[in-house]
């Protein structure tokens, strides 16, 4: 029977048939996530994981980890690039009870993505939440509230879009001594072009693996196996990697750090795209003082098992104002 004789639902059930046939992995792909948030099978044993990957980040896994536990991460899936220094004997601790597991992931060729889809394709039964994130990258609610309460909130959605709050040298030309969250508290003003991105918290089991960027994912439609939906943002609309807010969820991206080490992240390269160093050291990613995150700083102390370092005088100087208050004032925020 041709199909124009075929009354129009059936001539659209026999046209989803042929689209499902053709495309049979992405709707084993599909079914597999629909079978595996069926109730029969509970709740998935992990409320909230980390995907990173590394290279020589070690004098910052140790405060980068204890803040993420602190706010409800229960495991964290790390993949080792080649590093030369002593990560093992920062984590190690960590690796022996089972938080954090390390694979070594010497890959050349867009490392991160290919690890970020590795991870989806191994992790995906365990976590309900993974967030994709970087080792400058501090995921919090500024309501102070843990993640994984502030993620049950939007219930079965794919994914959530959290914004970017991008941090700049803060006026330092070496690496101060204190921690990375208390010693950089000046960052881009919500208007500049790079707080308009982000990183997403996705659920696994709606994620496809098929990563080509860092900052979103596709994610399969709840009934349809040919079609895809977007991740929301913090207010609940659909956005890709663009969002405004973070009031209720935000990454501080320590972008920067000193112009030391700003120089120095420059010239061995990056894990994905390498941006020109003069966007580093952009002055107007010090434009607005933003303290948020130091409502945390007593408690990751004590569980740093570190003491107050000693005051130290920041050469700090206002010299492009064009999103900020004038020369000699500041903007302060508390959560933006």
């Amino acid at each position: 029977m041709l199909d124009e004789a075929l009354p129009r639902g059936a001539r659209r059930t026999r046209q989803r048939v042929r689209t499902a046939l053709k495309n049979r992995p992405l709707t084993r792909a599909w079914a597999r996530g629909l079978w595996w948030r069926l109730p029969g099978h509970g709740d998935p044993p992990v409320r909230l994981a980390v995907c990173a990957i590394f290279r020589n980040e070690a004098s910052y896994l140790a405060e980068w980890v204890a803040f993420h536990r602190m706010m409800g991460v229960e495991e964290f899936y790390l993949y080792d690039n080649s590093s030369t220094d002593d990560w093992r004997g920062v984590l190690k601790q960590h690796i022996a009870t089972g938080i954090v597991h390390v694979m070594h992931w010497p890959a050349r060729r867009a490392p991160q993505l290919a690890a970020y889809r590795h991870c989806l394709a191994h992790r995906r039964r365990r976590p309900r939440w993974i967030a994709f994130i970087d080792i400058d990258e501090f995921l919090f609610s500024p309501t102070g509230r843990g993640l994984p309460e502030v993620l049950s909130a939007f219930g079965r959605q794919a994914g959530v879009v959290v914004a970017w709050r991008v941090f700049g040298t803060g006026g330092w030309r070496e690496r101060p001594d204190g921690l990375v969250t208390e010693s950089y508290l000046r960052r881009a003003a919500n208007a500049h072009f790079l707080s308009q991105y982000g990183k997403a918290v996705v659920d696994p089991r709606q994620t496809v693996t098929h990563v080509t960027t860092p900052h979103h994912f596709m994610h399969y439609h709840r009934t349809i196996p040919w079609r895809f939906e977007l991740a929301v943002d913090e207010q609940g609309r659909p956005c890709s990697d663009r969002c405004t807010t973070a009031n209720l969820l935000r990454i501080n991206h320590y972008y920067s750090k000193s112009e030391t080490e700003a120089i120095a992240r420059f010239d061995r390269g990056t894990l994905c795209t390498n941006y020109p160093l003069r966007q580093r050291l952009d002055p107007r990613l010090n434009d607005v003082h933003d303290d948020a995150i130091l409502r945390f700083l007593p408690d990751l102390r004590k569980h740093l098992g570190v003491v107050r370092a000693p005051e130290e005088r920041c050469a700090f100087e206002v010299t492009d104002t064009r999103d900020a208050a004038p020369v000699g004032g500041t903007v302060t925020v508390g959560s933006a």
